[in-house]
């Protein structure tokens, strides 16, 4: 049996553990710390990360815990919606969700001696017909190819093509999960606000709670003193409903730069391949970083499970995934900038144009995004 080491026990690689096993490949994951804990407030699964939950047998589990997502709105910081856009019938649905309850799904699927936690690799061998993996604590550990799904600062990347610094876009991001019973949001609709170089989106993620995404332009390193929750009402003091209850409502705000990589020439050299953030990090501005993992896990299993050599297989995923998510990382990038735009003279023309254009452009584009199947 074909047996494969995952390096990182966030959501790509639990989710890539899943599909091989489903594909019957026996894969183990290797997480650092000493127990799984995924970092960050809630997340978007758009249909093409809803569509391999499905074939995981996993959708009515996370749906379960989770809120359907029908429009996205665009709005201005007084709450006019500028763009009402509607994501569309499609064969599964969109959802909203905790980090923490979509990893405890896909950890679900896999047997759970699969997954051994406190396992530190400090460097790797490749030879022609295996990879050994050596861990911080002695063990030695072997396997016909290895995956790392160890994030955008991946030690499997740095130990393949060499270190490559993630790049800071110029802003910082705020999380949270918070709650509202009010009537500011509409059952289904999730938003973006847009101001002067900042923003504010609210997923609503079922059953009174919302997670939320908070931004502002700021230099790398620069000292943002104060706490955080009165930092952000602050600055969000006259933002429409429900923002400011949201943020007040939060016991726990996570704060990161916001950070993508340049693109990689290549993932994969001979048993070794990269998933996820370690291969392609996204700016958060599609909500497609964790959609993206998901699909790779799904091509990956895919891959292993039909072509005649390990080799041929990572080669294979790598080729299909390429093109996809070097698009769909431009065009975060793309928009955060629009988004992040503090200039008031662009900022009012960007919310004439936004209020200008048809919906429906928008509709078309995302239903190309969306109606990716792995």
């Amino acid at each position: 049996m074909t047996t494969v080491g995952i390096i990182g026990g966030g959501i790509g690689g639990v989710a890539a553990a899943a599909a091989l096993h489903r594909s019957g490949v026996h894969a183990i994951v290797y997480e650092r710390t000493p127990r799984l804990e995924e970092v960050g407030a809630g997340m978007m699964l758009w249909p093409n990360a809803t569509r391999v939950l499905k074939s995981l047998g996993l959708l009515g589990t996370v749906a379960a815990c989770s809120g359907h997502n029908t429009h996205f709105l665009v709005r201005a910081s007084s709450g006019r919606a500028l763009m009402n856009i509607a994501l569309g019938n499609f064969d599964v649905p969109a959802l909203c969700t905790r980090r923490s309850d979509l990893l405890a799904s896909l950890l679900s699927a896999v047997p759970r001696e699969r997954i051994q936690l406190g396992r530190e690799v400090t460097h790797l061998e490749q030879s022609r017909s295996k990879v050994q993996l050596h861990f911080a604590d002695g063990g030695v550990e072997e396997h016909d190819a290895v995956i790392g799904a160890d994030g955008i600062r991946s030690r499997v990347r740095a130990h393949l093509f060499g270190i490559s610094d993630p790049v800071y876009r110029g802003y910082r991001v705020w999380r949270g999960v918070g709650t509202y019973r009010g009537r500011a949001v509409r059952p289904g609709y999730n938003s973006e606000t847009w101001g002067h170089g900042s923003r504010f989106g609210i997923l609503d993620i079922g059953q009174g709670r919302f997670t939320w995404y908070a931004t502002a332009n700021a230099p790398e390193h620069a000292a943002l003193p104060g706490e955080r929750k009165i930092r952000l009402l602050r600055r969000f003091a006259a933002w429409h409903d429900p923002i400011p209850a949201l943020i007040e409502s939060t016991e726990v705000i996570l704060e990161n730069g916001a950070y993508d990589l340049l693109p990689l020439p290549r993932w994969t050299a001979g048993r070794m391949t990269l998933l996820g953030d370690a291969a392609h990090p996204c700016t958060p501005n599609l909500g497609q970083g964790g959609c993206m993992a998901l699909e790779d896990a799904a091509v990956l299993a895919n891959c292993v499970s039909s072509e005649r050599s390990i080799e041929a297989a990572l080669h294979r995923y790598e080729s299909l995934r390429r093109r996809r998510t070097r698009h769909l990382q431009q065009r975060s990038l793309l928009m955060g900038r629009i988004g992040q735009w503090q200039n008031r003279a662009a900022v009012s023309g960007r919310r004439l144009v936004t209020s200008l254009l048809p919906a429906a452009l928008f509709e078309h584009n995302l239903r190309r995004v969306y109606s990716y199947e792995t």
